[in-house]
């Protein structure tokens, strides 16, 4: 059983080897990516911190006139507002509240469709009559034409028979 206990011994003495062996090979590889990462060139950050300033600049000139248009529509809201004057409504009101009791009071409208239906056959009456008066004054124009050519007609018969020589 000595033998059992040495080689006991020894495989532990081996494991706690290795794994200290294994621990500062991790700590070698870990020290290598450091130097790897510390040997590559810094970045450049001159450009990021230029654009940085130049869009400070022009938020800080949005903001300027932003604060100015600002102050300008103020003043302009204030400008009205000094122009506005007020106006006491109670009157209106009182008297829109007669004129609805004005309306409350009045009686239920009467039925008006016999007077509409009356309105409108009075209506196409009015446009026969309008048509037969056209037609009678045309009638009466044809009229006074005949009247006056059987005037002329008339004055020739007396001018024929006033002469001596006509016959």
């Amino acid at each position: 059983m000595k033998i059992m206990d040495k080689l006991s011994t020894y495989a532990a003495l081996l494991g706690v080897i290795g794994a200290i062996g294994g621990g500062f090979y991790t700590w070698g590889q870990f020290n290598s990516r450091l130097d790897a990462i510390e040997a590559t060139p810094p970045v450049n950050l001159a450009p990021l911190k230029d654009k940085d300033k130049e869009l400070e600049q022009k938020i800080d000139e949005a903001l300027l006139y932003a604060n100015e248009y600002k102050v300008d529509l103020i003043d302009r809201i204030k400008k009205v507002d000094d122009k506005i004057i007020p106006v006491d409504l109670t009157k209106v009101f009182k008297e829109i509240g007669k004129v609805r009791e004005q309306i409350a009071m009045l009686p239920e409208p009467a039925n008006l469709k016999p007077v509409l239906q009356s309105l409108k056959e009075l209506e196409e009456y009015a446009w026969e009559l309008e048509e037969d008066i056209e037609e009678l004054s045309k009638d009466v124009a044809i009229v006074k034409k005949e009247n006056e050519l059987q005037d002329v007609q008339i004055e020739e018969i007396k001018l024929q028979s006033s002469n001596p020589l006509g016959g």
